[in-house]
């Protein structure tokens, strides 16, 4: 595998969302649990994190499902031009890991990017190096509503926000760590107490075993 690969397209999903909402790394399976659990108002996403599970235990096997904690991230706000909820900049969700993301929305597609990169093996370093090599011809996006799937090799960013309105995001995560920063979303229906660590100035990866 090399950096700057595209993300496993899954199929169209449509989903109905007329809450505002903003949850961060919301657990939602812990490891050795096999059953989501989450709060009713994120019903409108059941179809959508059904699938993703399937696709998951597909792919990787039913043993790692089990044993991988599960991480919502779920928003529906408002945008404007120059005023995403996302954070901007080229990224790899779960770089130096073996961490699997699912990815969704309803509007302005994630934007990946094709050239083959050269990274250094450094959380920040490798952000700026993103940003140097990244060759603007090789970008690249889905439709809008396309479920993805994504591993560390898939390098991406926000596309910019070019009209107001509602948008809507998914994310699903799948991981060995425990996402214990400050800030990410705590789930009051499943019954864990983690200590919770500062978050950085720079772009955080969300697990702080990574962070030390």
């Amino acid at each position: 595998m090399r950096y700057g690969e595209l993300p496993k397209p899954l199929g169209i999903f449509e989903v109905e969302c007329n809450e505002m909402m903003f949850y961060q790394y919301l657990p939602i399976k812990m490891i050795e649990q096999t059953q989501p659990i989450y709060e009713e108002r994120l019903s409108c996403f059941d179809k959508l994190i059904g699938a993703i599970c399937c696709d998951y235990i597909g792919e990787f096997g039913l043993d790692n499902y089990v044993n991988s904690y599960v991480y919502l991230t779920a928003k529906h706000l408002y945008q404007m031009p120059n005023c995403s909820f996302n954070r901007t900049g080229w990224h790899s969700d779960g770089f130096l890991t073996d961490d699997i993301n699912y990815i969704w929305c309803d509007k302005y597609p994630t934007i990946f990017n094709r050239t083959e990169f050269h990274l250094p093996l450094d959380d920040l370093l490798s952000i700026e190096v993103m940003e140097k090599q990244a060759i603007p011809f090789n970008n690249y996006s889905y439709r809008e509503n396309q479920l993805l799937r994504l591993n560390q090799y898939n390098i991406h960013k926000v596309a910019p926000v070019t009209e107001v309105g509602m948008r809507t995001f998914l994310k699903l995560s799948f991981s060995k760590d425990k996402y214990d920063l400050i800030g990410n979303s705590h789930n009051y229906l499943i019954d864990y107490n983690w200590e919770m660590k500062n978050r950085k100035e720079h772009r955080n990866i969300p697990q702080s075993i990574l962070n030390s």
